[in-house]
Formats: C-alpha cells, sequence, structure tokens
C-alpha cells in the first residue's frame, strides 16, 4: 500500500495572495485545491506539482508547464483558462492557477446518467470540438480527449481541459518530439497515436471526440478490456469501428456515419478538423450555441462541486469495466512498450514482405516480356 503524502495546504492557509478554500481532489502526480483570491474575491483552482515528483522526473516538470505556456496562449469559452503559474522555492512547489469550473467532469455524469440522449450529447461534442477549433489556430493538439477532461459548469457550459501532453510545432522539447512516445487513455487514442504520438495531428483529436461521442450516446465505450495491451489491440485491428446503432438503436443513421466517419482507423479517411466537424453537424441541424448547452445541467454548487473523492467512489460503483476501459499509460509502462514494439515489427515485415512480392513480379513480367 502506497504512503499516504502529507497535505501540502490545509484549509484557511495563505499562498502568494490566495486563501486555501479545500482540496477538490488529488492523484499521484499533485493535487487541485479550491482558493479564493484574497484582493479580487473570486473563487479559482490551484493546481500544484508535489516537490518528490518533481524532483524525480523532469519530464513531469516539463508537462506541467507546458499546460501553462499552452493554455495561456488561447482564450476560448470552452477552454479552461490559465492565470498564473510559477515555483515557491520556500515549499520547492511548481504551481498554475486556472478557472475553477464549479460542475462536474463527463465521466461523472456519464456514470450518474448512464447514456445521453443525442442531441444532448452532439452539444457537448461541439463545445468541444469548438474549443479543439480555438486550439488549431495555435497549431495544438490535445492528445488527451477523454471524459475526465471535459467539465461541465453548473450551467452547462463545457470546458476542456489540460493540455499537458498536447502538442505544439512550435515548442520543442523531450515531451513532445520523442519517437518512442505514447501518450493518451487506450480506450480513446488514435490508432496512428499509439504508434508514435509525436507525429499525430488534429485528426488524432477528432477520433477521440468520436469515441467519446460513441460512449455518451452507447453508455460504454467501444473497446474495452482487462488492461490496456489488448483495449489497444482492437483499436488497432483491421475491423470496422463499431456502429452505435447497434447500442442505441434509436440514433439517427446520419449522425451514426458521422461517428464512425470521426472514428476511422485510417486517418487519411478521417474528418479532418474541428472545423469540418463542426460543419458536419451543421449538415445535421445541430447549432453551436453554448447558452443551449444549459439543458445539459449539472446540478451543483461551488460548496457542493464533486472532489475527486466523489467521483472516485461513483466509478467504484459501476463496475470494474468502466475502470479498466479508462487505464491511463505512461512510456515507463513496460508492458505497453512491448506490445507497440511487436507491433512496429509486424507491420514492418508485412511492408517488407509486400515490397518483395512486388519486386518478384515484376521481374518475372520483365522476362516474360524479354521471351514474348
Amino acid at each position: 500500500m502506497a504512503e499516504k503524502r502529507p497535505e501540502i495546504f490545509n484549509a484557511g492557509d495563505k499562498f502568494h495572495g490566495y486563501a486555501i478554500e479545500r482540496k477538490l481532489g488529488s492523484g499521484g502526480l499533485g493535487a487541485v485545491y479550491l482558493v479564493r483570491h484574497e484582493m479580487l474575491d473570486t473563487l479559482y483552482a490551484l493546481k500544484v506539482l508535489y516537490p518528490d515528483v518533481a524532483a524525480a522526473n523532469e519530464s513531469y516538470v516539463k508537462r506541467f508547464l507546458r499546460e501553462a505556456r499552452l493554455a495561456t496562449r488561447i482564450r476560448h469559452p470552452n477552454l479552461v483558462a490559465v492565470h498564473d503559474a510559477g515555483f515557491d522555492e520556500a515549499l520547492s512547489l511548481y504551481y498554475i492557477v486556472m478557472d475553477y469550473v464549479s460542475g462536474g467532469d463527463l465521466r461523472q455524469a456519464i456514470a450518474f446518467a448512464g447514456r445521453f440522449e443525442p442531441d444532448r450529447a452532439v452539444e457537448v461534442i461541439m463545445q468541444v470540438a469548438s474549443a479543439l477549433e480555438a486550439a488549431q489556430k495555435f497549431k495544438i493538439v490535445h492528445r488527451d480527449i477523454k471524459p475526465e477532461n471535459i467539465m461541465i459548469q453548473p450551467d452547462g457550459l463545457v470546458k476542456l481541459v489540460d493540455l499537458g501532453i498536447a502538442k505544439a510545432d512550435d515548442i520543442k522539447d523531450s515531451l513532445s518530439t520523442s519517437a518512442e512516445s505514447v501518450f493518451g487513455t487506450p480506450a480513446y487514442v488514435a490508432p496512428e497515436q499509439a504508434i508514435d504520438a509525436s507525429q499525430v495531428d488534429t485528426r488524432a483529436d477528432i477520433y477521440s471526440l468520436g469515441v467519446v461521442l460513441f460512449e455518451m450516446i452507447a453508455g460504454k465505450p467501444p473497446y474495452e478490456g482487462p488492461n490496456a495491451p489488448q483495449i489497444l489491440a482492437k483499436s488497432l485491428s483491421s475491423e470496422p469501428f463499431p456502429d452505435i446503432r447497434d447500442y442505441n438503436s434509436a440514433v439517427n443513421p446520419l449522425l451514426a456515419v458521422l461517428i464512425r466517419r470521426m472514428c476511422v482507423k485510417e486517418k487519411e479517411r478521417r474528418i479532418a478538423g474541428p472545423t469540418e466537424l463542426l460543419a458536419e453537424f451543421e449538415r445535421l441541424g445541430y447549432r453551436l450555441d453554448s447558452r443551449s448547452a444549459a439543458r445539459v445541467e449539472f446540478a451543483q454548487t461551488s460548496e457542493t462541486a464533486p472532489t475527486q473523492l466523489s467521483i472516485k467512489a461513483v466509478l467504484d460503483s459501476v463496475g470494474d469495466s468502466n475502470r479498466a476501459s479508462t487505464l491511463s499509460f505512461e512510456t515507463e509502462d513496460v508492458e505497453i512498450r512491448k506490445f507497440v514494439d511487436e507491433l512496429k515489427r509486424r507491420r514492418f515485415l508485412k511492408r517488407a514482405a509486400v515490397f518483395l512480392v512486388l519486386t518478384i513480379l515484376a521481374a518475372v513480367a520483365t522476362m516474360l516480356a524479354f521471351y514474348i
């Protein structure tokens, strides 16, 4: 059993002009606190990276700072804004101050609701697509679209979070250029991203967004399994992406086709980007209006906003299969690394075999032409 970490802050503590209200959640890398700006009397979320994590692995610091740098470049109603970031020498603490979203995340909403009505699901997805459209203008690919990174305010406004592993063409470091890196979450990661996350473009985000839309309507992701390699094996197989109507027969056939087009395994055949996706939704009669999404309400106040502990309790109550589908993985995962390496080896051998056959056929054709 892992040793419990000491609390970094307690309610009432002061930190760089902010008063700590309470902890919102914590994980293996850091914690998030609800804080109040003492001068402005405004609530924010304070995200901190555990000092021992920062000291042990520089890549986590780069990921943490990447989130701050990228988020400050874009101001969009469907993106969580970062207002401040820094390093506290006395506490050896990296921190980010960002918008406080007082609702819950989409993972919790799905757990509570079971599944969304198709029209309501599209309302949420279009808002995320709008955020991705803004990010694309800065040549940013999110690379980790999943329900946990989609927040819903009490008024229905959707906000996309966590640009920590995003890829930006003009920000180069070991986190974005390593050809051997795998980022994302297996149930949502695009096939090409599982092979080489450094080379993906916005079409990978479209795939992940399609998987989220599928899960919202079906109540379960298209691919499930007890571990990350088995989930990836299904998404990387030659089998076509499932038809949402097999899980929810009430779905409009045109919407079902659009979901499959979002999740075509060959990226060249996939919908090209968020602008094109929004246009496709509009052709089906949907309109992007952030206020219309108020119908997807989360009845929460800032005082009763769910913490990570309450979210975990909800997920624990819905069974192991849902938890398995959201397994996160990093490059240090030896099992994943072996799986991806074996996949690359098989693809190389397949291509080499095809090349050899074509070469032999060409030689035979030349010989036949000569003798004939």
